[in-house]
This record gives C-alpha cells, structure tokens and sequence, in this order.
C-alpha cells in the first residue's frame, strides 16, 4: 500500500506533535527534578544566610 501525499503529511504531522510532547514533558520532568533535587539545598543557603 503505497501512502498517499495527504497520508504522509497527516502522519508527519502525528509524529511531530508526539515529539513536542515528549520534549515539553523532559522540560517539565527536569525542572521538576531540578527542584526537588535544590529545593533542601536551597532551603539549607537561606537558613545559613539568616544565621
């Protein structure tokens, strides 16, 4: 079965949306272990910064 023009413009389309989802979610996943990696750190400069 041979795609048609539209087939293959519809399926590049899919394929485009899944990798901008893939790469916001490792934005979001990494921020999110971004902070909860600094957020004790981050916690410990403040409180030694009041001291």
């Amino acid at each position: 079965m041979h795609a048609t023009f539209l087939q293959k413009v519809l399926l590049c389309m899919v394929i485009a949306f899944f990798a901008a989802c893939l790469v916001q979610w490792g934005k979001v996943f990494v921020e999110g272990a971004d902070d909860a990696l600094n957020s004790g750190y981050k916690k410990d400069v403040s409180s030694l910064a009041g001291h």
